[in-house]
């Protein structure tokens, strides 16, 4: 059947963008619809983590975020005096094995206008001022309309898969009657963007601010703007916290009214929601349409981005390399219990400000309750899904990233060399890799590197070094997870054998 388009994606925001980036790239005929004509002018997101610097890395728009963006210098939680309960945690300097330093803030503005002007530079259709109005999930594809805003006309198209990328209110997801999993973290809050007037004088750590009057959060966003972010107690008038004079008194402790402009303040209920089916025949959601976090942990947009990257080389394997569409499945199974716990950790951020808060001795608190929210700074692996016999085993490194590749030069790094695995799996050993012929023809469709670290790369690339000492070949996905790897309970062909079968 010939369609309009391989994929249409539903949302143009920062995960939509990364979606059809990832798409278009692999080569397939992609539409972008959104409802608004211009990005949003004033800051949302405001974090992005290693591992999603390293993603923005596959479509070239790292610098973007790299130029206008700020290290984080740590984090931690403080009491009403702004002392931190407990020793902060240090992340200046520090580089994981992803490459890149462990979060920085950036400026939506900036960065969305940017991407806009890539996708602007791609084969990519967009259709702005248009919004959903039907889908229709049929057995091979899915049959859409989208109304024109400007003029109210209404155009039907086709494609193979459509994926939902706008926003906690989906249109697709409500369409689709897809429920969600609410997780019970719903508070109201205030967030504060402010300009800074006068020569920044806060620190550049991030805190959580366990104060009995009203915890909040301060975050030392990309220079020159600063954001705060205060609970609205149940008791309270929501509309007050549009006067610029309370603000400023929610401020008062950081800095004089002199020293900034209020640039945003909006108010939010925070929820912790999970969509029940992230997948539903051939329709998808993906970020904020599938799941929606308080902002503590920062990893609301960056959960968005594994989405897009997860999903969007399955896609093209299905549809460029003609492997089964059940592939597919795993993106929900890998998807929705990552996402979930960043749903769950960033509600126990909040739950363990208010109880520090709430406390008289901060050693009262739970201890459970403490490791929950300074767990939540530490991602799990994936579990179950497109690993060898189906489990992320720990023993073969199954389910984890493996660490990128970088070149130092007088102890920074000079380059980070993702392109090293290429565009699709990867072996990649210590050791010179011998394929079986039986199994050259799977691996070729499945756009195979071989890759053989030499000594130098090695004692260069500690992280890489401490991988291959598990075990000889390992079997790397397209999104750098680790299928498997060779060692002596189980062998090369094994592996590749198990691939084959999950994957035709």
């Amino acid at each position: 059947m010939n369609h309009d388009y391989d994929v249409a994606i539903v949302g143009l925001g920062p995960v939509g963008s990364f979606a059809a980036l990832l798409l278009e790239k692999r080569g397939l005929r992609v539409l972008a619809i959104d409802r608004d004509k211009e990005i949003y002018s004033l800051p949302r997101a405001v974090s992005i983590s290693d591992q999603g610097l390293r993603m923005t890395q596959e479509v070239d728009i790292e610098d973007i975020y790299i130029r206008n963006s700020s290290e984080v210098g740590g984090a931690g939680f403080v009491d009403e005096n702004l002392n931190f309960i407990g020793e902060a945690i240090n992340l200046k300097g520090f580089t994981t094995p992803n490459g890149w330093a462990p979060m920085r803030f950036f400026h939506q503005p900036y960065t969305d206008k940017k991407i806009r002007k890539k996708i602007e530079g791609t084969s990519i259709t967009t259709l702005l001022q248009h919004e959903l109005l039907n889908v229709k999930n049929r057995e091979k594809d899915v049959l859409f309309s989208i109304k024109n805003l400007e003029d109210s006309s209404e155009v039907e198209y086709s494609c193979k898969y459509l994926i939902g990328a706008d926003g906690g209110s989906s249109t697709l997801r409500k369409l689709l009657k897809i429920t969600q999993e609410d997780l019970d973290y719903n508070r109201d809050w205030v967030i504060v963007d402010a300009e800074l007037t006068a020569p920044n004088r806060l620190d550049d750590k991030a805190i959580q601010v366990c104060d009995p009057e009203r915890i909040g959060t301060f975050i030392p966003a990309h220079l020159p703007f600063r954001r705060w972010e205060f609970i609205i107690y149940e008791d309270e008038d929501k509309n007050d916290f549009q006067d610029d004079k309370k603000i400023q008194e929610l401020v008062e402790r950081w800095l004089n009214p002199e020293e900034y402009k209020i640039i945003r303040k909006a108010i939010y209920q925070f929820h912790s929601v999970l969509a029940h089916d992230f997948r539903q025949g051939n329709c998808f959601l993906i970020g904020d349409a599938a799941h929606q976090n308080p902002p503590f942990m920062g990893e609301g947009m960056m959960s968005g981005y594994r989405d897009a990257f997860n999903l969007s080389w399955k896609i093209s394997y299905v549809l460029n390399n003609g492997f089964s569409d059940a592939l597919l499945d795993s993106y929900q199974q890998e998807r929705r219990p990552h996402a979930k716990f960043v749903v769950e950790n960033s509600a126990g951020i909040g739950e363990l400000m208010e109880a520090y808060a709430q406390a008289e001795d901060h050693n009262d608190v739970p201890q459970e309750l403490i490791a929950k929210g300074y767990g939540s700074f530490v991602l799990p692996n994936l579990d179950e899904g497109l690993f060898f016999e189906g489990k992320a085993k720990e023993s073969m490194a199954a389910g984890q990233l493996f660490p990128q590749i970088v070149v130092y030069k007088d102890g920074e790094i000079m380059e980070r060399r993702d392109d090293l695995f290429g565009e699709g799996f990867t072996l990649i050993s210590k050791n010179e890799i011998t394929i079986n012929e039986v199994y050259k023809d799977f691996l070729n469709k499945l756009n195979c590197t071989y890759l053989t670290l030499d000594n130098e790369m090695i004692i260069s690339n500690p992280w890489a070094a401490d991988f291959l000492e598990l075990g000889d070949v390992f079997v790397i996905r397209p999104d750098k997870y680790i299928y498997g790897c060779s060692g002596n309970d189980v062998s090369l062909e094994q592996i590749i054998e198990d691939l084959k079968i999950r994957m035709q």
